[in-house]
């Protein structure tokens, strides 16, 4: 499900809009009020705002100019010779091109914040896998050392990075804000908007390569936010992913900051005594000491991910060493929906529910994190197709199978499309597999055969809608008193 874009109360002159835009200005309001507020959906539109008519993926913000003039908005943005619908009494500014004059406004929004206040900070993270986790994880940490703004859902594209920006109030100290990207040059476009100060590229992987050229493509693409570092920042770099450490080689940060588990990383997992269904505890030794803290998230790729977002912390603050039992505090926050959250239902049966994305680097560490959370368990995978794999797809599906089996996995049901070429081979080696043709199929399947105690991971990529799944479990095996969730991502 999309993330509902946030409301925002950024303010600006007319003069500012069109500088920051290069605009021309064609209409002069009528009665003139300070612009207020940045909204793309005419819907939302609230006097005083300033209404940007982009086009989306299946709407185009000039075909309702008419019915944002209605609600009277301060300023309306529109690209050259598009300015026709705008009968209303407000400032109408032509640009060539409305996507980015949001993206223009959102820099001059953040180049305002930085100027209010010392020691403003802006952390960038990307990566193929594991994102979301280190977003949350490092946002824990900087709320516990000042005022934080972080990004909500999956807000994380050339439409949602500026909203999440145009959000900043002067008392936040610290903007961490997720990237993603699908198509080629997206991230450089987004970090020119965000400008950041520290950034983390989680790893690199096939996610979403078929736009961009395939692994290569990612590598080049996922570095965006090390070259968009000034010489003064911060490249955090993931020293197991030599792809990563390639991308980190294009900045100009005088500071490189290594972690993973690799003995050359600066944040080095040392060790993980997983606890169950309740996370684990981790010990880090880092540049200033070793650490151990109980981690609330299963799954060795949360540890690193962790070990991120610590250097992040540390690195932005100056060296703020947070003691152990802080940092435990901040962890126990995070709350991750959707991305490895696990639930209890009835009959002690545990749900992995994984079912914000897929690609083979996070198939392969949910099928892990589902090993090591079910203990002595029959453990059940329930899977969608990876989408966006262009050429490597059909490989990567039947090397997906080698993983399931690998993985131990009793029963594995697919929910239609490519992931029937991984049940295929998962049943070649051995897995019973059930092979739906769709996602409500699969649904059926697994409420029929879950069994008491079972645990069951359900994944796929997001189209495969596999919440679909879980919705249908919960329905099966209703959630008993004092059902406990935790999560991962």
């Amino acid at each position: 499900m999309a993330t509902p874009i946030p409301t925002n109360r950024a303010r600006f002159t007319i003069d500012e809009i069109l500088r920051a835009t290069r605009g021309t200005l064609v209409r002069r309001a009528v009665s003139p009020r300070e612009p207020v507020g940045i909204v793309t959906d005419s819907r939302a539109v609230a006097p005083g705002n300033v209404f940007v008519a982009i086009k989306g993926e299946s709407h185009d913000g000039h075909a309702f100019l008419s019915a944002a003039a209605k609600r009277e908005p301060a300023v309306i943005v529109v690209e050259r010779g598009r300015a026709a619908g705008c009968d209303g009494a407000c400032w109408v500014v032509e640009v060539d091109d409305t996507l980015v004059a949001l993206g223009d406004l959102a820099r001059l929004h953040l180049e305002a914040w930085r100027v209010f206040g010392a020691q403003k900070k802006v952390l960038a993270i990307t990566g193929s896998a594991g994102k979301t986790t280190t977003k949350e994880l490092a946002a824990a940490l900087f709320r516990a050392i000042g005022p934080t703004h972080h990004t909500a859902g999956n807000l994380n594209n050339r439409v949602g990075v500026p909203f999440v920006v145009l959000g900043l109030q002067n008392e936040h100290r610290f903007a961490v804000l997720e990237m993603g990207m699908s198509l080629p040059g997206e991230l450089d476009a987004i970090t020119s908007v965000a400008r950041p100060d520290v950034s983390i590229v989680t790893n690199v992987g096939l996610a979403h390569s078929e736009g961009v050229g395939g692994p290569d493509g990612v590598e080049r693409e996922k570095g965006a936010v090390y070259r968009a570092l000034e010489p003064s920042g911060v490249a955090i770099v993931n020293a197991d992913d030599p792809r990563v450490m390639r991308a980190s080689k294009t900045t100009r940060a005088e500071t490189v900051i290594t972690f993973g588990l690799s003995g050359a990383a600066a944040y080095r997992v040392v060790s993980r005594e997983p606890h169950a269904e309740s996370g684990s505890k981790v010990t880090l030794v880092t540049p200033a000491r070793p650490l151990t803290v109980h981690l609330p998230l299963p799954g060795e790729a949360a540890a690193i991910d962790f070990a991120a977002a610590l250097a992040a912390q540390e690195a932005v603050s100056g060296g703020v060493l947070l003691s152990p039992e802080a940092i435990e505090r901040a962890l126990a926050t995070v709350r991750l929906e959707g991305r490895a959250t696990l639930t209890h239902l009835g009959q002690d049966i545990v749900v992995l529910d994984d079912t914000y994305n897929a690609n083979p680097a996070s198939m392969r560490v949910a099928l892990s994190t589902l090993l090591e959370i079910a203990g002595a368990r029959r453990k059940v995978a329930v899977l969608g197709e990876m989408k966006e794999l262009g050429t490597h797809a059909e490989p990567e599906h039947l090397a997906l199978g080698d993983v399931l089996a690998a993985s131990g996995v009793t029963l594995a049901i697919g929910c239609g499309g490519l992931i029937s070429r991984s049940l295929e081979r998962a049943a070649q080696l051995g897995v019973t597999c059930v092979m739906a043709a769709s996602t409500e199929d699969a649904a059926r399947e697994a409420t029929a055969r879950v069994l008491p105690s079972d645990a069951v991971l359900v994944k796929g990529s997001r189209s495969v809608g596999a919440e679909r799944v879980v919705a249908a479990l919960i329905e099966t095996w209703p959630f008993p008193e004092n059902s406990a969730t935790s999560g991962s991502g």
